[in-house]
């Protein structure tokens, strides 16, 4: 027993909200800035995709969501009479999740560092002072742990809320009617074209959708813009960046928000509009000499 697995015994007991997700981080270095080239890039997979991955593409870039979370869409998070729809945000649930359960093992500690001090035991006092959580996690009592899974059952739960457009609640509306399994999710294994995933429960995974982009990506790379480096993010980076243009002086700000971000700070890097200005500087310039 160690942190990552307390906190993984904490979450199932709590009912997984969310599903496992990847850690790794976006290989995405900048969004696809051209709207021009954001739509031959939607051309490309409507040309050379299943259906239901240019369905993927188009929520994806409408509404920002991660890779995983919009894998993880169900028909139950979608109002139809609205057009919104609301799902639990994964990776901040999962962070919210974590702190709790790092909160409960020091809490525990305080606990023993107390139980010694009234002791008078100073070795185990140092001992439990400065013991890591990992160690301390593997040696907790049934009583303890539940300390940290009562923390964890409270955690917060991040949702958010997106307007879809009525074209894709019409597509969202026949693909659930095409739907035999009704297993309630969009994306479900079950109703992709392999053979072997058919026989599979779950959503369509990150690697998937990877999978499935890799050769578009590619031949974007080869004969649109070769500068770019583009990954299964790439959608979430192009949804914000439009977001951002689209909002004005407040653009930053709103696109921020969107992402989730705790400042725009972060987001200008994460958009790499340090790199957009510097496109634009060497553009004008070049203009000036010619």
């Amino acid at each position: 027993m160690n942190l990552h697995t307390l906190t993984a015994k904490a979450r199932e007991l709590r009912g997984n909200v969310v599903k496992s997700i990847s850690t790794k981080g976006s290989r995405t270095m900048q969004p696809v800035y051209d709207r021009d080239e954001q739509r031959k890039l939607r051309e490309r997979v409507q040309q050379t995709q299943p259906e239901w991955m240019l369905l993927w593409w188009d929520i994806s870039v409408c509404t920002g969501w991660r890779t995983s979370d919009v894998c993880s869409l169900r028909y139950s998070n979608i109002n139809w009479e609205t057009g919104k729809v609301t799902i639990i945000v994964a990776k901040q649930t999962k962070a919210a999740e974590a702190r709790a359960s790092r909160k409960g093992i020091e809490i525990v500690r305080q606990q023993r560092k107390d139980a010694a001090r009234i002791a008078g035991d100073h070795i185990a006092y140092m001992q439990w002072d400065s013991i890591s959580c990992d160690e301390l996690a593997a040696l907790m009592t049934d009583a303890e742990q539940a300390i940290v899974f009562d923390l964890v059952s409270r955690a917060d739960v991040k949702h958010d809320t997106k307007q879809l457009p009525l074209g894709i609640i019409k597509r969202l509306r026949q693909r659930q009617e095409r739907n035999l399994v009704d297993d309630d999710l969009v994306f479900s294994r079950s109703q992709i074209e392999s053979n072997r995933c058919q026989s599979l429960e779950g959503s369509v995974t990150r690697q998937t959708i990877w999978k499935k982009l890799h050769s578009v990506m590619e031949w974007f790379n080869h004969f649109i813009n070769a500068k770019l480096r583009l990954s299964a993010y790439s959608t979430r980076k192009i949804a914000a960046f439009n977001l951002m243009s689209a909002g004005g002086e407040q653009g930053l700000l709103i696109a921020s928000e969107m992402l989730g971000h705790s400042n725009p700070s972060i987001t200008r890097t994460y958009l790499q509009l340090s790199s957009k200005a510097a496109d634009i500087q060497s553009r004008l310039a070049l203009e000036v000499l010619s």
